[in-house]
């Protein structure tokens, strides 16, 4: 699947689009995100909380990252959910989506976003460390990561 065939939209997911999206990535999350969330409770959370940053292969939902993108005090966004569908893997749809969040957390005033991620998770992790993501804590298995939007950083 080529990535030209992609259309990125913000904030246009509906509670059931995402829902689809996170139960179709479920067992690609390790652990799998059904054994941490309950994925119904998740998505409504998103959908009413969280700033979309969606990639759509015609109607169907293939890449997400959800960012909390509301506190104000700390000005630190957070990045609760990155996943792309299995069979669009590998396009370059995860570093898209992640420009295209950094971006609107940088206009929105935020000053760093953290998110945390497994341990397991080595590409995940990968990704992250390109965008200049830094380990600030680890807790059992999960990894802390935060990047400072003070200096603009792309991926490579």
């Amino acid at each position: 699947m080529s990535r030209d065939r992609i259309e990125f939209r913000e904030g246009t997911a509906t509670q059931e689009d995402i829902r689809g999206h996170l139960e179709a990535c479920d067992k690609d999350f390790s652990p799998n995100l059904s054994a941490k969330v309950n994925i119904e409770t998740y998505s409504e959370k998103i959908s009413t909380r969280a700033r979309t940053f969606e990639a759509w292969s015609g109607t169907k939902l293939v890449g997400l990252v959800a960012a909390y993108m509301n506190n104000s005090t700390t000005r630190t966004g957070f990045i609760t959910s990155v996943s792309v569908v299995k069979e669009f893997a590998g396009h370059g749809i995860a570093s898209a989506l992640l420009d295209r969040c950094l971006a609107r957390s940088r206009k929105m005033g935020m000053e760093a976003v953290r998110l945390e991620v497994s341990l397991q998770s080595r590409a995940a992790i990968h990704l992250y460390e390109n965008f200049g993501f830094s380990e600030i804590s680890r807790q059992a298995e999960m990894l802390s990561m935060k990047l400072e939007l003070t200096e603009r950083r792309h991926s490579s």
